[in-house]
């Protein structure tokens, strides 16, 4: 009896999941060591596609309604654990603006990346909950993500602030009218 090497069993999919996550591992770290960050965003990317792609080719059942729900229990808890620990954090952070100016861009993340979660849950949400499973449903899950990534980088380059301290030669400079004084940190 042959057995096709080509066909992809859990025990497959599996493994190369593994890998590839070993490999992204590396390249982040090396994107770390050089400073890149767009390699490691493009490798994520290919990473995704082809572990969906290779998903698809796996014939035997990966989960059954009882993982599915209780995924999505664990899913809904983790997103409004996330949610209260993110709001009460970005609530301290931002009373305390005025002992370190550090901490308002970090409750400001904290309170558009708690936003930006309730809204792609909600949107989630709202698609499982009106359009039937078919083929394309992954094509619509790529166009909202895209739709909402875009939506992330148009929104922190308009209220990105302008007036901040930038490296020149070893010294703090001046960009705009920053509300705060210059690092204490070396400028490298």
């Amino acid at each position: 009896m042959l057995i096709n090497s080509n066909i992809m069993t859990i025990k497959k999919y599996q493994r190369v999941k593994i890998v590839v996550t070993v490999i992204l591992a590396v390249i982040f770290s090396q994107a770390v060591v050089y400073n890149n960050y767009l390699i490691p965003l493009v490798a994520m990317i290919i990473a995704s596609l082809v572990l969906i792609y290779l998903r698809r080719q796996v014939k035997e059942v990966i989960a059954d309604e009882r993982d599915y729900a209780i995924a999505g229990k664990a899913a809904l808890w983790s997103i409004q654990i996330y949610s209260w620990v993110a709001t009460i954090s970005m609530i301290v952070l931002y009373a305390l603006r005025d002992l370190n100016p550090a901490y308002e861009p970090v409750a400001m993340t904290l309170a558009f990346s708690t936003c930006g979660l309730m809204l792609l849950y909600a949107v989630i949400f709202r698609y499982h909950n009106n359009f039937k499973f078919s083929d394309k449903k992954t094509l619509y899950m790529i166009l909202v993500i895209a739709l909402l990534f875009a939506a992330a980088i148009v929104t922190m380059r308009v209220f990105s602030g302008e007036d901040d301290w930038i490296c020149v030669n070893g010294k703090w400079e001046q960009h705009g009218h920053p509300d705060f004084p210059a690092p204490q940190a070396e400028c490298k």
